[in-house]
């Protein structure tokens, strides 16, 4: 098991678009999401930034969608290691469950940023 869970990946939930997660405060955003989620900050331009986290990339944008509707899946390498890294950042995640997707088993576990975007984290099981 790594230290630090590494980002493979991330696929949006319903409607929204990762690249451009709605946020109120784009500041405040990129605040959170560097010092409880390990994202560094690519680029900021007005209303948007852009974030990395290993070769994960997402968009923030204060715009008019409502966060509390957003919602992407990051798939990781380690979900052990990661729901570690962030309960110790003081996030309360939900315990890890799997969830079976067809022919594919993954291992989740959720948490909600206090802005409202919700996240579901999954590694993805080998059979």
């Amino acid at each position: 098991m790594s230290e630090r869970a590494k980002f493979l990946s991330v696929h949006p939930i319903g409607e929204t678009d990762v690249s451009a997660l709605p946020v109120k405060d784009v500041g405040a955003a990129i605040g959170y999401y560097s010092q409880v989620l390990g994202f560094s900050l690519v680029r900021r331009e007005g209303r948007r930034a852009e974030l990395r986290r290993d070769s994960t990339k997402i968009g923030l944008h204060r715009n008019d969608v409502d966060p509390d509707n957003a919602s992407c899946y990051f798939e990781v390498d380690d979900v052990d290691a990661l729901r570690n890294e962030l309960e110790g950042r003081g996030i309360e995640p939900t315990p890890i469950q799997e969830s079976r997707d067809g022919s594919k088993t993954s291992r989740i576990f959720f948490a909600k940023e206090p802005y409202g975007v919700c996240f579901c984290f999954g590694s993805t099981l080998v059979e």
